[in-house]
């Protein structure tokens, strides 16, 4: 791991500097920080606060007290209370009491207070019906003796806009950062970062540019990039192991030398079998495809795959659409809609013929001239069967076309499934 993390630079200094003078000047703050999965948000925040634990060890800081609760990992919402004021007291007491005496705490001036920095990861999962839980963490930085400082982690860029109510994305307050997809030079980076003190060329330099690349195309998340590499150099180390083995069992296996007829009866110098000499094994651009082979036949991989037709087509559409809104969810009415507009302009005849349900003539308006049916047919158990399989969350709702979905899983995931899938090419899968 790299003592700092690259390509964040001015998001560290912004995260910095916000937090900084709300710790100094006492007073409570809130910050949204958006971004897609593996863009640097989460470990950007951990590497301020240990910054401003170095300069806290330093004494050129006032001391604070860090608390992370990450909606992943909490059974229920309500548990933050509880984690909240474990970190404050020490003592572990049931969500309801740990809101009431959070209330008391926040509400009344007491000059030796601590500032408190929550980091608030996963936001996205801990959103409950009637929002309590989001609205108390973000209204208790406005009261006057708080002292708390609340960072949002989401990977919804309008999360409070689109889920939150207005007296609860109002208290957000205008502070919002959002980090962006690494590019393909900043993925070369980060990775160059963790093989600055590895010995030896292990990867070669092509073989970045070319992990990199496909990665940025796709998502721009450096944990898929680290992971490709890591897998690749895997690869390596396996291979070069089979091929030691392999020439310690010829050597065993050769025996003696004998001396040539035209040697014998001449005084000879014994000689030594000289060997080439092994070659390291690095990781090449091959080695990097493999790896990336590798990550696209997962179960996962496999079951997109296997999806029927339209379970397809209804996973470009709403892709489709969050690239268009930049939000990660959307309404299945608008998703359908995107669909036929998707089935119209394909050139793929399965799509046209099955889906679009294509009138017959006796239908047509016009004798002799096919038309295509009003609707996409089939999305309705489209969505169904990607909700059961989990690549899909539906809202729990009455009114199917008013019903929210997202995707349950990376959206990376999905166009390294399809982007080759002929049933489907031309629908926006990246290549």
């Amino acid at each position: 791991m790299p003592a700092s993390l690259p390509c964040r630079e001015d998001e560290f200094a912004e995260v910095y500097t916000h937090l900084e003078k709300a710790i100094t000047d006492g007073t409570g703050s809130c910050i949204y920080i958006a971004g897609t999965p593996g863009t640097g948000k989460t470990a950007t925040v951990r590497e301020v606060v240990a910054q401003l634990n170095a300069a806290v060890v330093a004494e050129e800081l006032d001391d604070f007290i860090f608390v992370e609760i990450n909606g992943m990992k909490v059974t229920d919402p309500h548990h933050s209370y509880s984690l909240l004021w474990e970190a404050l007291r020490g003592e572990r007491i049931a969500p309801s009491q740990a809101q009431t005496l959070l209330e008391r705490e926040f509400s009344t001036p007491s000059p030796r207070r601590v500032p408190v920095v929550v980091l608030m990861d996963e936001l996205d999962q801990l959103v409950t019906r009637n929002q309590a839980v989001m609205y108390n963490f973000f209204n208790w930085p406005s009261l006057r003796h708080s002292r708390l400082i609340v960072l949002a982690v989401a990977n919804t860029m309008d999360l409070p806009e689109r889920t939150l109510s207005n007296k609860i994305s109002s208290r957000l307050g205008l502070h919002r950062i959002t980090f962006r997809g690494y590019t393909h030079d900043q993925l070369m980076a980060i990775i160059e970062s963790r093989l600055a003190h590895v010995p030896g060329n292990v990867v070669h330099p092509d073989a970045i540019q070319f992990a990199s690349r496909k990665v940025a195309a796709v998502s721009g998340d450096a944990r898929r990039a680290l992971d490709i590499c890591r897998r690749a150099v895997e690869i390596a180390e396996a291979e070069s192991l089979a091929r030691a083995e392999e020439e310690d069992d010829d050597k065993e296996n050769d025996g003696p030398g004998t001396p040539s007829k035209r040697g014998r009866g001449k005084k000879t110098e014994s000689k030594t079998l000289v060997r080439p000499q092994r070659k390291e094994h690095i990781v090449t651009i091959q080695t990097v495809k493999q790896a990336i082979a590798e990550a696209t036949s997962s179960p996962l991989q496999q079951c997109l795959r296997a999806l029927p037709l339209a379970s397809k087509v209804f996973l470009a559409a709403l892709l489709a659409r969050i690239r268009r809104t930049g939000v990660q969810e959307a309404l299945i009415g608008d998703v359908i809609d995107e669909a036929r507009r998707l089935a119209l302009m394909s050139e793929q005849s399965p799509i046209h013929e099955v889906l679009l349900g294509e009138i017959t003539e006796a239908e047509a308006p016009s004798k002799g001239k096919l038309q295509p049916a009003a609707r996409v047919i089939a999305m309705e158990d489209a969505v169904m069967g990607l909700a059961e399989a989990g690549i899909v969350g539906v809202e729990a709702r009455t009114g199917e076309r008013a019903r929210r979905v997202r995707l349950g899983v990376g959206d990376d995931e999905v166009n390294l499934a399809l982007k080759d899938d002929d049933e489907v090419r031309g629908l926006g899968f990246n290549s």
